[in-house]
């Protein structure tokens, strides 16, 4: 009752005479986020205003302020914009902040499972962005978790990131030094377990390496679908953390390219000195776009010896005549076995006739032309279609024929197919596209919850994004046996857990 009195106490109101309260979007532990109206821009925004019961902690007061004062300083794309900090009538702190369409990335792991290698190397490169640009101000985030990264639904670009709560981040060189462990008044570990970097339990200073290593997490799990260490009890975590190694990302996930490996086993090295110097060095590592590249020798070279993905200079093989390369030696000896006997038997047949032939003999006649050679197979127009939908797992049809579920990819005859794509509990969608010869057209749909009933209000249509490429030698191909047969260069998917219930409070606090 008193949360619902909290939350209601501000509706309606217009703080600083300008930022109309109209509804509560969220609540966090420290804050509640509404939604409101610049009334004299008439501009949307999101407002986070700290709960009550802080209003007299003074520490939580400058953690709640250093979440706007680090945001506003940064100035990156892909960190949230803060635009004011002012008080509520009551002495309450506000932030006001840019309101966001889309969802955390957690709640899309629970929903996708471990995601195909370009889209989390997609998401991924844009952290490491907002990092960089965080640490070139001076600040560490030092709670990087797919809590705190938001993904933004936009016409011009699929899956744009934006990050999210900088209420523990350090700014370096100042006199606040907390503690990695230390218990708050909110009572929030400083940094997530899961996500927390070996130095950051046990208590020493945090510096840029920590975010590093979170990233390193974030990415394994994109990849695996569950981070390195899962333990469920805390001190059991912790010892993991401090003492074991992860798991081999190779093993979890087959057929990612060894650079990807690599880039996430160096981001998780337990020595801060053995992870990637900063976050563009960590973003050159990884392969580029959806294409199965080699790795980046000049980075991985400097992996410590052993490490997963560390460059192994191994000899040139000794080099092997061109004839004899590639064949056993029984083979050969067999055929020139062979030409010795085909040599005996030509002189025995020579030597049965009176003598050989002369210039006067007759000549044989001149062997019968050699048929020409059939004109090669025309080679057949094909493109590639790639069909991924938010949430996976809905049946595609291509032209009426079934062709499995998604992610998913088919060869297709050049020109316009129709895609029908269903998923129970959603609306299904139909909707033509366009194959074009040697290049990969990858559709993304976003499906929408299907309506419970007639008299349910207007769903948003379902959102479909559509990008073209060519198929270039670097990128994986399929071989084109039907053409809407099933794609045969996909791994195979680890099937997602369901997802876990909501609770039956307020929406996820994305803020």
């Amino acid at each position: 009752m008193q949360q619902a009195a909290e939350s209601s106490s501000l509706i309606g109101v217009a703080l600083d005479g300008r930022y109309l309260i109209q509804r509560e979007i969220g609540r966090g532990g420290m804050g509640i986020v509404y939604s409101a109206e610049h009334v004299e821009l008439g501009k949307q925004v999101a407002i986070k205003v700290m709960l009550d019961k802080y209003a007299n902690d003074d520490e939580a007061i400058a953690r709640f302020k250093r979440e706007a004062l680090a945001a506003s300083r940064i100035g990156n794309p892909h960190i949230i914009d803060v635009s004011h900090i002012g008080a509520a009538p009551d002495g309450r702190p506000f932030v006001v902040m840019e309101l966001l369409d889309g969802e955390p990335l957690s709640n899309i792991l629970k929903v996708t499972g471990p995601m195909q290698p370009w889209r989390a190397i997609h998401i991924m490169r844009q952290v490491l962005r907002a990092v960089g640009a965080a640490h070139a101000k001076g600040i560490i985030h030092r709670d990087l978790k797919p809590d705190n990264i938001f993904i933004v639904n936009r016409d011009d670009e699929h899956d744009f990131v934006k990050l999210l709560d900088f209420g523990i981040s350090k700014i370096v060189d100042t006199a606040e030094q907390m503690a990695a462990t230390k218990l708050t008044t909110t009572g929030m570990v400083m940094g997530t377990p899961l996500y927390m970097a070996p130095e950051q339990a046990t208590g020493a200073p945090a510096e840029r390496g920590v975010d590093i290593y979170a990233c390193g997490v974030i990415l394994f799990e994109m990849l695996a679908g569950r981070p390195p260490f899962d333990e469920t009890n805390y001190n059991l975590l912790i010892a993991k953390l401090l003492t074991a190694s992860p798991p081999l990302l190779s093993d979890l996930r087959k057929g990612l390219p060894g650079s990807l490996v690599a880039a996430v086993h160096r981001a998780l090295e337990k020595d801060p000195e053995a992870r990637f110097p900063t976050a563009d060095v960590f973003a050159q590592a990884l392969p580029s776009d959806r294409s199965i590249s080699e790795p980046n020798l000049e980075i991985l070279d400097t992996l410590p010896p052993g490490s997963p993905g560390a460059s192994q200079h191994v000899a040139p093989p000794q080099t092997v005549p061109p004839a004899r390369r590639g064949m056993p030696r029984w083979v050969l000896g067999g055929v020139l076995a062979l030409a010795g006997v085909a040599a005996i038997g030509a002189a025995v047949i020579l030597s049965k006739g009176d003598k050989p032939a002369t210039a006067t003999t007759q000549p044989a006649p001149a062997p019968a032309p050699a048929p020409a050679p059939a004109p090669p197979a025309p080679i057949p127009e094909t493109g590639k279609l790639e069909i991924e939908t938010i949430p996976s797992q809905a049946t595609v049809r291509v032209d009426s024929r079934e062709v499995g579920s998604t992610p998913i990819e088919v060869t297709l005859p050049h020109g316009r197919h129709k895609l029908h794509v269903e998923l129970a509990g959603f609306t299904a969608i139909d909707t033509e596209q366009d194959v074009h010869t040697s290049e990969r057209t990858t559709t993304v749909i976003t499906l929408v919850a299907a309506p419970k009933s007639a008299t349910a209000p207007k769903q948003k249509p379902n959102k479909i994004v559509t990008t073209t490429k060519p198929i270039t030698a670097g990128s994986a191909t399929s071989t084109p046996l039907d053409p809407y047969g099933a794609p045969n260069d996909v791994a195979p998917q680890t099937k997602p857990d369901k997802p876990k219930p909501q609770s039956s409070g307020s929406m996820p606090n994305p803020y």
